[in-house]
């Protein structure tokens, strides 16, 4: 299982304060899972939460950074369920998310758990558009992330143990980069099945 931790959350968080008016918690949330103060990021986010439910705001993003704060720590359930939250909430869709979830839920042994956010994260565009209001604009660049999913889709059916799905999805992995050395160490394995 290929997994980049702190890269893909300030990545992600990045993105989530991008896309908002970030509120002082979520932005201190964020600069705290950045300095990788986690403890005080996911207490910074949980306030961001609470404060956001009482106003009757949307807490999508608070609930992100708390997803986010709750992965790097290991906590995989609490990472999964508030990603989860999330997106439930509005929050964007990015295959950055759909990959912590998969993740999160291969942690777990949840494989179809992991394939339906895996599936759900390939589905969405390689590149997007991130602007800070009206002032700045960038184009997050997901195309890693992609390659990270379609590989741990291999990974979930072998572990399932469904070795047809299994040789279909290294096939599609191969055909889209077939230079990744370790993937072809998976395809013999896999011929053997």
């Amino acid at each position: 299982m290929r997994t980049k931790k702190i890269g893909y959350l300030v990545l992600a968080a990045a993105a989530a304060c991008f896309l908002t008016a970030c509120t002082n918690d979520i932005k201190e949330g964020t600069k705290l899972l950045e300095q990788g103060e986690l403890q005080k990021a996911a207490a910074a986010f949980e306030q961001a939460a609470e404060d956001a439910e009482k106003e009757g705001k949307n807490a999508s993003e608070a609930y992100r950074g708390l997803g986010m704060a709750c992965y790097a720590q290991e906590d995989y359930e609490g990472a999964r369920e508030n990603l989860r939250k999330a997106l439930e909430e509005g929050g964007l869709e990015t295959p950055v998310i759909y990959n912590l979830i998969g993740v999160c839920s291969m942690k777990l042994e949840d494989y179809d758990g992991a394939l339906a956010a895996f599936d759900q994260g390939v589905g969405l565009p390689e590149s997007g558009l991130v602007s800070e209001g009206t002032k700045e604009e960038q184009t997050a660049d997901y195309s890693e992330v992609l390659r990270e999913m379609k590989f741990n889709r291999v990974v979930c059916y072998e572990k399932k143990l469904d070795w047809e799905n299994a040789k279909a999805a290294m096939a599609e992995y191969a055909s889209l980069y077939p230079d990744d050395t370790e993937a072809q160490k998976e395809a013999e394995f896999l011929s053997t099945r």
